[in-house]
């Protein structure tokens, strides 16, 4: 190579260095990417109102750049399409700020743990895309079957692009503040009625009740074994306070001696309450609500944490002076704050408590 070629090269070989960096001020930066196959894998949601209810995990990123950002937009009725602001309701709601372990010792302990929150009724965590409905919502801030509810589109961005998905569905369940429910219909909120067992007319009808499990109890006047079936759980709400009590009725819907149940162990063991106060007709606690306070399994609840359990039992001595142990054993949540009774009504018969 001449001397001219040479430096004819490393000239224009340096004329390229300063061209590329003067443009690279105006190169764009790394953007993120968003995926057009990204979405809901999940677009139907009827929760029932009066319960917090977290949908997580409904949408995939399908390797789209995280974090994204998630927002409601377009509410709408879905019988008519006409624009509605029900979703921007606030409503105050707990918020934990410490974690619950349920050995905490008074209600007060407990809401040390929690703080009320301002909250919309219905909403997205802006950056997970989870949907939230909380436990204030009720029918007076949302519409509930039979109406046919809500449609709504949502907007999820990041650096890289925009998508917007189209026409989810909002159709919330008549507000039930407690669970198991199977004595109210969801679609109307009145009892639940069921064909009658057994019955060749197939119009009649008879109301559909809760049950506990009973297990070794003998009917005192039939001497025939109670079937859980036959025993009903009613709940009721009394006040407006937070406390729950527990009621016995025997076959006569005459309040029975909660002490008959000789074998319950130590009240203050049977649930997570406190200042647990027992007389002739009932069992009462102060507590904190919702029951459970969360969806967290303690030595109160059952595997899945989504539900208290209590368990009340009897001995007595059968025949030949064998002792026969009975059991009722019932699991269930109350969603709503206040004065509620669980009322467990023997409506067969009465268990025999007396020894033979």
């Amino acid at each position: 190579m001449s001397r001219f070629q040479k430096y004819s090269f490393i000239g224009l070989l340096t004329t390229l260095v300063v061209a590329l960096g003067a443009c690279k001020k105006w190169l764009p930066e790394d953007l993120d990417y968003i995926s057009p196959k990204a979405g809901f894998v999940q677009v139907l949601f009827n929760p029932t109102l009066g319960r917090t209810t977290v949908y997580s995990r409904v949408f995939n990123t399908d390797n789209s750049t995280t974090p994204l950002t998630f927002k409601i937009v377009n509410v709408r009725l879905r019988g008519t399409g006409e624009p509605t602001h029900d979703f921007e309701k606030t409503v105050p709601v707990w918020v934990w700020t410490r974690s619950y372990t349920g050995d905490e010792k008074s209600v007060a302990e407990i809401d040390a743990k929690r703080k009320l929150e301002n909250h919309q009724v219905f909403e997205i965590r802006e950056k997970s895309g989870d949907f939230i409905l909380w436990n204030a919502a009720d029918s007076t801030m949302l519409r509930q079957l039979p109406d046919p509810g809500y449609l709504f589109d949502v907007v999820v961005s990041n650096s890289g692009g925009t998508n917007t998905y189209k026409d989810l569905t909002l159709t919330p369940q008549w507000g039930i503040p407690y669970s198991p429910d199977d004595d109210v219909n969801p679609l109307t909120g009145k009892p639940m009625e069921e064909k009658i067992k057994g019955s060749s007319d197939t119009t009649k009808t008879q109301l559909k009740y809760i049950h506990p499990v009973v297990f070794n109890m003998l009917g005192d006047s039939t001497e025939l074994p109670i079937k859980s079936d036959s025993v009903r759980v009613m709940f009721r709400k009394t006040g407006d306070g937070s406390s729950l009590t527990f009621k016995f009725l025997n076959k006569d819907s005459l309040l029975m001696n909660p002490a008959n149940f000789n074998r319950t162990g130590p009240l203050d063991s049977l649930l997570h309450g406190f200042n647990v106060k027992a007389t002739s007709t009932y069992i009462r606690y102060d507590v904190a609500y919702p029951i459970p306070v969360v969806n967290y399994p303690t030595r109160w609840t059952t595997g899945d944490g989504r539900q208290t359990k209590v368990e009340f039992a009897f001995d007595r001595k059968g025949f030949g002076g064998s002792i026969q142990r009975g059991y009722l054993d019932f699991s269930f949540a109350i969603y709503q704050k206040g004065d509620w009774e669980v009322i467990f009504f023997f409506a067969s018969d009465t268990p025999r408590f007396r020894d033979e």
